[in-house]
């Protein structure tokens, strides 16, 4: 029926994810949170599944973590678990509780560019940016991805990798008593410290006598960047082999 249209041409990424595991013969791992479709991917040479998950993490904005002996997949971008103020924290020998690093605007990239294969012309590569109007940036980053797609969901691809990385330059390290080692990573946690509100994901976690935390801020809604409408090229003319030749051809007339 109709409503196949359009779904026969990509695959989950749950699913391609699982693929990949599955033919490295990787049982413990759980794509099932991952909610978006890819309209094709290329191994071309002998990879370990990691250098084969790695772009398409970057492409579609997830992270696998290890939740005790299952790696699972999730979506970068979810919504807080929970909320921490000063007292919750353990004040360490010296210093605040929370720690932050916010990294210069030289270190960020201005612009983000994505190499990809264009499905609806003729498999060719191209690459899709996305720039910042503002900042004294120079820098530039690129990844050349083996995924086939349309240029605008490259482009909101690129969006979302550049605002990304300017959300999370600033780093903040804390410590959790033994109350909140449910904490792992890859959870969003809102930290109250100062007066001020902070949405953070947590990135690193270190087990000893207390639970120390690395993480980085993060902002759910550059995810949720709209798909732009798709623009689809015009067919090529093709070319002229030569000068037309017209011929009168005599035959009976219909009836």
């Amino acid at each position: 029926g109709h409503w196949l249209t359009g779904r026969l041409g990509a695959a989950p990424l749950d699913a391609l994810v699982a693929a990949i595991l599955s033919d490295a013969g990787i049982g413990n791992g759980v794509s099932d949170d991952l909610r978006e479709s890819v309209e094709g991917y290329m191994l071309d040479r002998p990879m370990a599944p990691r250098a084969a998950i790695e772009p398409l993490a970057l492409a579609y904005a997830f992270d696998a973590h290890e939740d005790g002996a299952v790696l699972r997949f999730r979506p970068r971008g979810g919504r807080s678990v929970l909320t921490l103020d000063e007292e919750d924290l353990v004040l360490p020998d010296n210093g605040a509780p929370l720690r932050c690093v916010r990294a210069q605007e030289t270190e960020l990239p201005r612009q983000a560019s994505i190499g990809f294969t264009v499905a609806c012309a003729d498999y060719r590569r191209s690459a899709a940016t996305s720039r910042r109007l503002v900042g004294g940036s120079q820098r530039s980053s690129h990844a050349d991805l083996a995924v086939v797609t349309d240029a605008v969901a490259a482009t909101r691809r690129a969006d979302i990798w550049l605002q990304d990385l300017w959300v999370g330059r600033e780093r903040a390290d804390f410590t959790l008593p033994p109350s909140l080692l449910r904490l792992s990573a890859g959870d969003v946690v809102t930290v109250n410290t100062g007066g001020l509100s902070r949405l953070i994901e947590v990135r690193e976690v270190v087990d000893t006598e207390h639970r120390a935390v690395k993480g980085r801020a993060i902002d759910p809604g550059v995810f949720a960047v709209p798909l732009a409408p798709a623009q689809r090229p015009h067919p090529e003319i093709p070319p002229a082999r030569g000068p037309v030749l017209g011929m009168l051809m005599e035959l009976p007339r219909l009836p």
